[in-house]
């Protein structure tokens, strides 16, 4: 064992010391090559040759010196690691459709979740047949219901609380028609929401009673900050 080591290692220094070597005769020859040509006329045909007949010398010394090595284990483990150099080279070459690709996953995994494409900000339509916007109020995440019978944006006492209103101090005076029936909302003012990409400052928006709606509402004083949005089968699509 000791004796197949020792000659593994006596191997690759030779190999290596044959490299050194071959590598300071082409730097040698191209010195020389480049003293003697002279500076009007340039051939570079007799230093090529000279240089590949190097490189196939140095070739074969490491064969020789590595003959002690089992070389079916060795290139072998060459091309695995070949393989795993052209893999990550590849992966960097489409890292963008691979991560379009993985957000459009994501997407359905968890629908409300956006994808930035360009400037444009896709949802994909949740299980119940809604659109679910995954958004922020004032830097905390809020998840908003697409309505656009909402003339402003409702938020539920727990999401306005997270985005640092207080419900129990507001003045619940605007009487509003919802599907549940007559209800009324504290009128406020948010100072930011973001979705994605998009974001709207200064939004005027209602804060609903606790226990009286569920999920917020992504209503039109953030849609009407769009240049657009539209509904593409199972996707929406905003525009900033």
């Amino acid at each position: 064992m000791n004796i197949l080591v020792n000659l593994k290692a006596n191997g690759l220094r030779t190999a290596l010391a044959a490299l050194a070597a071959g590598v300071l005769v082409v730097a040698f020859v191209a010195a020389g090559a480049a003293q003697e040509v002279p500076p009007i006329e340039i051939d570079n045909t007799a230093p090529r040759a000279v240089k590949l007949v190097v490189l196939l010398a140095v070739f074969l010394v490491i064969l020789i010196g590595m003959r002690h090595v089992r070389l079916p284990h060795f290139l072998r483990s060459m091309l695995v690691w070949a393989a795993m150099f052209l893999g990550l080279v590849a992966l960097y070459a489409y890292r963008a459709p691979l991560e379009t690709a993985g957000r459009e996953v994501l997407s359905v995994l968890l629908p409300g979740a956006t994808i930035v494409n360009g400037s444009k900000v896709i949802v994909r339509r949740a299980y119940q047949g809604h659109f679910v916007v995954d958004a922020e109020v004032n830097d905390a995440p809020v998840s908003f219901l697409f309505d656009t019978g909402a003339s402003i944006v409702v938020l539920a006492a727990a999401d306005a609380q997270r985005a640092g209103f207080h419900p129990e101090s507001l003045d619940y005076r605007i009487p509003v028609m919802t599907a549940a029936g007559l209800t009324r909302v504290a009128p406020v003012r948010v100072d930011e929401i973001r979705v994605g990409s998009i974001v709207a400052s200064n939004v005027r928006a209602a804060v609903a009673q606790p226990g009286e709606l569920d999920t917020s509402l992504l209503g039109m004083t953030f849609l009407d900050r769009l240049s657009g949005y539209e509904v593409r089968r199972d996707r929406l699509v905003l525009n900033p």
